[in-house]
């Protein structure tokens, strides 16, 4: 019966997040209600209120399943690889950013919650600290990851390992949203090209 609940609550809870998710896209978060959050996931305020404490939770709750979601495509797409050492860098960081892209999302409405939820952090004096102590978490496993490949394939980052990390995710961010400007898919090849030119960069022999 635990078990049962357990599965239930989390289905609820990313109902809700996906709900969320839709809305900030179309409204932004300080325009998204929480009413209006519950009627597209098809749930009342009680079910909201037994899952999240407030609006702010639930955007932190996107914000993880998010950045969740980045470091598993970044794992996957390192291991995925074949062996590092020896081979062109070149040709391996265009498999890798392929790779990774390819496991994210790359809809509309995917950018857009994103760069929102990025907004909302900047001008909420509330939920910024979560947020940057969610996204440095997650840059520091990022940063030993990108550093420990590196090193397996000959490499060290010319930059701090944390860094790096953030160049990366500018770069990813900001051609997201042009790709969105200039009607062009967020998956195409010229993205990884430049996100793995922008990496090569960063990188130099020992």
């Amino acid at each position: 019966m635990v078990e049962v609940m357990s599965a239930r609550r989390t289905q609820t809870r990313e109902r809700l997040v996906a709900a969320a998710v839709e809305v900030f896209a179309e409204k932004g978060v300080a325009g998204a209600s929480v009413e209006e959050i519950c009627d597209r996931a098809g749930f009342t305020r009680g079910a909201f209120y037994s899952n999240f404490g407030s609006k702010d939770e639930l955007c932190l709750a996107a914000v993880e399943q998010e950045v969740d979601r980045n470091l598993t495509a970044t794992r996957e797409a390192i291991a995925s690889l074949p062996e590092l050492a020896g081979r062109d860098l070149d040709a391996l960081l265009d498999a890798a950013v392929a790779l990774f892209l390819r496991a994210q999302r790359s809809d509309r409405v995917s950018i857009l919650a994103s760069a929102e939820l990025r907004l909302y952090a900047v001008r909420s004096d509330d939920f910024r600290p979560q947020y940057r102590r969610l996204v440095d978490r997650v840059s520091e496993a990022f940063a030993a990851l990108l550093e420990d490949a590196a090193a397996v394939a000959g490499y060290r980052p010319t930059v701090p390992g944390i860094d790096l990390v953030r160049v990366l995710h500018g770069v990813y961010e900001q051609s997201a949203l042009s790709s969105l400007l200039e009607d062009h898919p967020a998956d195409a090849p010229g993205r990884a090209h430049l996100l793995a030119g922008v990496l090569r960069t960063m990188l130099a022999r020992p």
